[in-house]
């Protein structure tokens, strides 16, 4: 990876921004995540708190992305994030007034945060293509998977202190502070304005702006097959990961210590694809790059089934070899799906119009998000009732077959690829 794209001041404060909002964030999801578990001693509730989490984003997702092209990407970033800030320290007075933190007012906190993540999200993401060169997305990708990546393994671990030692108003303090400071670094941005202002903002318009989005969506073919791919593999490789934590803590008993350690590797391979992406676009075509990595993750998944046998766990005495061969299976996947995210969002913000960017990326990632709830329902269901070798299995076979299907397409892409779409304004 080439760092020099971090001496551009706009991409520099972008970044930071980006990581402090996260961190603090973060930091707070964990931490609410132990309140709730300790005050109630309901993993029912602690899920719940997950699932609202999600509803947001599901239902206000493909209409966000309206938002986003209709208004300046500056000014609402800055705004968002001073508005999230002002939500949290308004949280941080109630709970420091009241000295308790109902589980109600949590619920309300979580939901309004997701609401404006929703649009922040997408608007933040349109940004890059708009401030880099076209040859500098691959960069820019990798710098920004890399700030994620780091921000999701730094949070748990600052939240765990800080919580331990001070108690959740300090995390409160914190995630306010944060969304403050990275409001004012958003001032000093400088994004070209790339969307028209409108004259007139109406339900009409909405509507029209909204459906030309599926439309774009839904006739640039190229982009339907990368959707639809995506939701297929959501759904295997989200049954998967729920496999991973019924593997890890049901079926070889590992500790909470251990379980947490194979979380934190498949992040840190996500890290680790972001710093050889640069290398791996000059070796193969950014097609062959997102194919060979979903066609290995395939392979993975599968290889959890071995660890699942029961021929496999009785061969040790104890469970450190399969503690060990779960944390090489976690990294490979993490590093084969950091490869594969890295390389669809270059490609998407090269063929995709920067003014119709954040209505085809919301329709986008609320279509993939669709087939999570149900992997999560069936997954849990036949964990249940069916040996976990046999679900890896399947769930790494599911993954491979459709690659293998659209590997025709998916091997001639490229940034430079033309793009046929028959959507007419």
């Amino acid at each position: 990876m080439q760092y020099g794209i971090l001496k551009d001041k706009n991409f520099l404060l972008l970044m930071f921004g980006k990581i402090t909002s996260l961190v603090g964030s973060s930091m707070q999801n964990f931490a609410l995540s132990l309140f709730v578990l300790a005050t109630t001693g309901s993993a029912t509730k602690f899920a719940s708190i997950l699932a609202v989490s999600i509803i947001p984003q599901l239902i206000i997702g493909p209409f966000a992305g309206v938002f986003v092209d209709w208004f300046y990407r500056k000014k609402l970033l800055i705004f968002l994030d001073f508005l999230s800030g002002s939500i949290a320290t308004f949280f941080t007075a109630i709970y420091l007034i009241k000295g308790e933190m109902p589980l109600g007012y949590i619920y309300v906190l979580v939901i309004l945060l997701s609401v404006i993540s929703t649009i922040f999200q997408p608007a933040l993401q349109t940004i890059i293509p708009t401030i880099v060169n076209k040859d500098e997305l691959v960069n820019a990708n990798s710098v920004n998977s890399l700030v994620m990546a780091l921000g999701s393994l730094l949070a748990p671990v600052l939240a765990g202190i800080c919580y331990g030692a001070f108690g959740l108003k300090i995390i409160f303090i914190i995630n306010a502070v944060t969304f403050f400071i990275s409001s004012f670094s958003e001032c000093f941005l400088n994004i070209p304005r790339v969307n028209k202002a409108k004259e007139k903002m109406n339900f009409q318009l909405f509507k029209k702006d909204f459906t030309d989005g599926l439309k774009y969506t839904f006739s640039n073919k190229p982009v339907t097959i990368i959707v639809t791919l995506a939701m297929i593999l959501n759904f295997t490789l989200y049954a998967a990961q729920i496999g991973e934590t019924f593997l890890c803590k049901q079926i070889l008993k590992l500790s909470d210590f251990q379980y947490g350690l194979t979380q934190s590797m498949m992040v840190a391979s996500m890290m680790i694809a972001s710093v050889i992406t640069p290398f791996l676009s000059k070796k193969y075509s950014l097609g062959k790059n997102v194919y060979l990595s979903l066609l290995f993750t395939g392979v993975t998944v599968c290889l959890c089934a071995i660890v699942c046998m029961d021929i496999f766990i009785n061969t040790f005495t104890n469970n450190f070899i399969s503690f060990i061969f779960v944390m090489i299976i976690c990294f490979l996947i993490g590093f084969f799906l950091g490869i594969t995210n890295i390389f669809v969002a270059i490609y998407f913000q090269a063929i995709i119009p920067l003014d119709y960017m954040g209505r085809v990326g919301t329709v986008q990632s609320t279509l993939c998000m669709l087939a999570m709830p149900l992997s999560s329902i069936l997954s849990g269901f036949l964990f249940d009732r069916i040996p976990a070798s046999i679900i890896f299995v399947f769930s790494g076979i599911l993954t491979i077959i459709p690659v293998l299907i659209y590997k025709k397409f998916l091997v001639t892409i490229d940034i430079d690829s033309k793009v046929e779409c028959n959507f007419n304004k």
